[in-house]
């Protein structure tokens, strides 16, 4: 990041969706307009884009009330998703036997920036 610019982040954390599926999402999303990436994420079809989807107006909130940014100069400069904890279930099987169920978690981040012209 380059000296003078403002970061804005948002994260949203325990979020029930596995980190390599949600990480699908966010790469669609970097290095786009802020709007631009918006408007993308409500068309697509997956989970991960609704969380991507409210962690993003979330940023764009926060940049246009906290620092009196244009929605138009923003940038998706990161977006990220972390592994979280994974929630350990069991279920019965034939013959007294338990199948491991992994209910997995993610940690979900989004960076806006400026754009240079900004």
């Amino acid at each position: 990041m380059e000296e003078g610019k403002v970061a804005i982040r948002a994260r949203q954390r325990f979020v029930r969706i596995s980190a390599s599926k949600a990480q699908l999402v966010a790469r669609m999303i970097r290095g786009q307009g802020a709007t631009e990436a918006l408007h993308a994420l409500m068309l697509l079809p997956h989970k991960a884009a609704r969380s991507y989807a409210r962690l993003l107006k979330q940023a764009i909130g926060n940049a246009v009330n906290d620092y009196d940014l244009n929605e138009s100069d923003l940038i998706v400069a990161e977006a990220v998703a972390e592994q979280g904890p994974t929630f350990k279930r069991y279920r019965p099987r034939a013959r007294g036997r338990v199948y491991p169920i992994r209910k997995r978690t993610a940690h979900l981040s989004v960076t806006l920036t400026t754009r240079e012209g900004g």
